[in-house]
């Protein structure tokens, strides 16, 4: 006949070594799941706002969207994928310099062909948002992970 060895104490483990600080914390869950959701967002934003006639905001958007999801749910599984948070916050203002940068022939980068359309308000309102939850969510978790280290 065999005994049970697990208790009470050790079924709630990992509780308590989010309350000593050990885990990833309340703020950081949050910053994390926003960084997702503005990820998400951003893969979706072509045919949310529906500015698909644009296709270096649509590629960047994309890119930039899957490397955001990427990143918070790698930070949410892993401690050790906190130490590059610092990246989350770069991207976030990538997304909202984005529009300016690539535009119709007038950014930095002319990723245009013939017949492009401009951007319109919705796709620069959009870009600037979600850049700006993804800017302030980024730092928070980036100062939080270099508080648990």
């Amino acid at each position: 006949m065999t005994t049970s060895t697990t208790t009470r104490d050790t079924v709630h483990e990992p509780a308590r070594t989010r309350e000593r600080g050990g885990g990833i914390g309340g703020s950081s869950e949050f910053s994390t799941g926003l960084v997702l959701l503005a990820g998400v967002y951003l893969i979706l934003s072509p045919w949310v706002i529906q500015f698909t006639g644009t296709f270096g905001m649509a590629a960047t958007n994309m890119i930039s969207g899957i490397v955001l999801a990427l990143f918070a749910a790698g930070c949410a599984r892993s401690v050790g994928l906190r130490a590059v948070a610092w990246v989350i916050p770069v991207l976030g203002a990538w997304v909202i310099v984005s529009p300016w940068v690539i535009s119709r022939s007038r950014g930095l980068v002319p990723l245009d062909y013939p017949g492009m359309r401009d951007l319109n308000t919705a796709t620069w309102l959009s870009n600037v948002i979600a850049g700006a939850i993804v800017l302030v969510a980024g730092i928070a978790l980036a100062l939080s992970a270099r508080r648990h280290r």
